[in-house]
């Protein structure tokens, strides 16, 4: 290997150092070491004054930072402030639906009353209690004049009983509690003679059931529970969920045994769809680890032709005592409910049911977890839910807020705020009239540290 021999053009020397700028001989007398190299003595001084060159650098170094910085509060400025893309997080809150205004209070009847709408547009308020104290009060309200009047009580004394219109205008109730004892008894209601008539009871007693009118006028009653013996009453009661079901003729005024469900249940809904068949969801029964009860995630189809019940696909999330509403002949929307292994918190979820399918899909949550909540479908196909209570490991607090649901009939849909009612309640009545509006009837409040309440207060909301 050749190595190049060189001569310090400075000192004469030989050398095979080189200068890193200008690659000029340099030796070790000249060379000087810079965080770069060895440099010869001419490329190792700056090129202007020290002073100079780095002053006017350093001058504008405030400068430049003093601008970055500005910009960078600008830009923290207007992402905190832009309003969010996020439909989960908005800004500005959007203005309530609808309006709810302050109806006359019912005189006699509390709690837990049934409420439904007679033939002539009246409204029809039955039942209901005070604590374990059941009442037979009955009232009507007339939408025109705004007023409530006492009609004929019922002949038993009931609170959570069930009530349809019949095909011919006469209002059944069945089922209930009275004395702290689920009920088999029924009986009819005729508002031209304003009278209460007593019918053969059911086969069983029934609290917490389903009550359906089926397309063919007959009535299914469904579910519910009932004392595991009548020696049971006196003390230490044994709750049997109930599988079987009941159909009632109006021609006969006689009850029949119906198809028994696959799965014993109470606190479910009923939903008569518009091919004739009755969804049934959800509500409290044995679950899948053993005997205890808990919420249900299964759903069943009833065919009347048949008399037989089908089992459906399951719910996403298992709910009890919570609403339901048809949305349209095929699409069933359930919301809330009480869920957890124990049904001890409530549920701001909901799910739609394509009966097309038998499938279940997830839309938009509520703004507010709620169980015991109405379900009303308003004229134009929106849901309306209204009151119900947010419950959390035991704790109750009634709630007076509604939320409207708009379905677009696809995968989607919102909640929106409907305002506030004057009254907090839950297990309460809701009715809508002839005029689009919606009366919510009585119901029980209930908040941390206190017994529940029940209510005798009436709002209605205009959509």
């Amino acid at each position: 290997m050749v190595t190049q021999t060189l001569k310090c053009e400075r000192h004469g020397e030989t050398t095979r150092l080189t200068c890193v700028d200008c690659e000029q001989a340099i030796c070790p007398k000249c060379m000087t070491r810079t965080e770069v190299g060895l440099k010869c003595e001419r490329c190792a001084q700056p090129v202007a004054s020290p002073d100079v060159a780095l002053g006017t650098r350093a001058s504008r170094l405030p400068l430049v930072a003093g601008a970055v910085g500005l910009a960078l509060v600008a830009v923290v400025a207007f992402l905190a402030l832009r309003p969010s893309g996020s439909p989960q997080q908005p800004v500005v809150a959007l203005p309530p639906v609808g309006t709810w205004t302050e109806a006359p209070a019912l005189a006699a009847i509390r709690g837990t009353a049934t409420a439904v709408v007679l033939d002539d547009g009246r409204v029809l308020a039955a039942g209901g209690g005070v604590g374990a104290i059941a009442l037979d009060a009955a009232e009507i309200y007339d939408p025109s004049s705004q007023t409530w009047q006492q009609v004929a009580p019922l002949a038993q004394a009931r609170r959570g009983h069930q009530a349809v219109v019949l095909d011919d205008g006469r209002v059944l109730v069945a089922g209930g509690l009275a004395n702290g004892v689920p009920l088999a008894s029924a009986e009819v209601y005729d508002a031209g003679t304003d009278a209460w008539s007593p019918l053969a009871p059911m086969a069983i007693p029934r609290l917490g059931h389903s009550l359906t009118r089926l397309a063919d006028g007959r009535v299914l009653a469904a579910g519910g529970s009932a004392l595991e013996s009548e020696g049971a009453a006196a003390g230490g009661q044994t709750i049997r969920t109930e599988a079987s079901t009941e159909i009632f003729d109006p021609d006969t005024g006689t009850w029949s045994p119906g198809g028994a469900m696959g799965t014993a249940r109470f606190e479910h809904t009923a939903t008569l769809l518009g091919d004739g068949r009755v969804l049934v969801v959800g509500g409290s029964g044995p679950t899948r680890d053993g005997e205890a009860v808990g919420p249900l995630a299964s759903t069943e189809l009833y065919d009347p032709a048949a008399d037989v019940f089908v089992g459906s696909s399951d719910l996403t999330a298992a709910r009890t005592n919570h609403a339901a509403a048809l949305l349209n002949e095929n699409a069933v929307i359930v919301s809330g409910g009480a869920g957890g292994d124990n049904g001890d918190v409530s549920l701001a979820s909901a799910e739609v049911f394509d009966s097309r399918a038998a499938a279940w899909t997830t839309v938009g949550a509520m703004g507010t977890t709620r169980t015991g909540h109405s379900a009303s479908v308003l004229d134009d196909g929106r849901v309306l839910v209204a009151g119900g209570e947010t419950v959390r490991r035991g704790e109750r607090r009634s709630l007076a807020s509604g939320e409207v649901f708009d379905f677009d009939g696809g995968a989607s849909g919102e909640w929106r705020s409907a305002g506030d009612m004057a009254c907090p309640r839950s297990e309460h009545a809701a009715v809508v009239l002839g005029d689009a509006s919606v009366l919510v009837v009585a119901g029980d409040a209930a908040f941390p540290g206190q017994a529940p309440a029940p209510r005798s207060c009436v709002d209605r909301y205009q959509p």
